[in-house]
């Protein structure tokens, strides 16, 4: 579940609209060049702790450093918010939402040299 509210936040954020967000069960190429800002081919991690941090900025309408479930509405289901909220308190500071991203960056990273390729 949690590598969906990696797509789902990053298809939204990079223009696929939210249609393909609500859909996408994994990230794909494109989702890659976007995030690959130094044209490597691959995403390092800290291209990714960048890119999410910046979607977490924007995410945040109201700037008070939390998202709520009504900020995430077009991004993630209730249950994929819930996974973020780490401590129940119907809110997800950055600080949730950076170390469950930075997890699903893990994750994805099969070769575990920190690139997603």
């Amino acid at each position: 579940m949690h590598k969906v509210i990696l797509t789902a936040a990053i298809t939204l954020l990079t223009g696929a609209g939210l249609a393909a967000a609500q859909q996408a069960p994994a990230m794909h190429e494109g989702h890659l060049n976007q995030l690959d800002t130094n044209s490597d081919g691959g995403v390092s991690q800290e291209e990714y702790r960048i890119f999410m941090t910046e979607s977490f900025a924007r995410l945040d309408s109201n700037g008070d450093g939390f998202l709520v479930e009504a900020e995430v509405t077009e991004v993630l289901t209730p249950e994929q918010f819930a996974a973020l909220d780490a401590n129940g308190d119907g809110r997800a500071s950055r600080d949730e939402f950076m170390n469950q991203v930075m997890r699903d960056f893990a994750a994805a990273d099969r070769g575990g040299d920190g690139h997603l390729r």
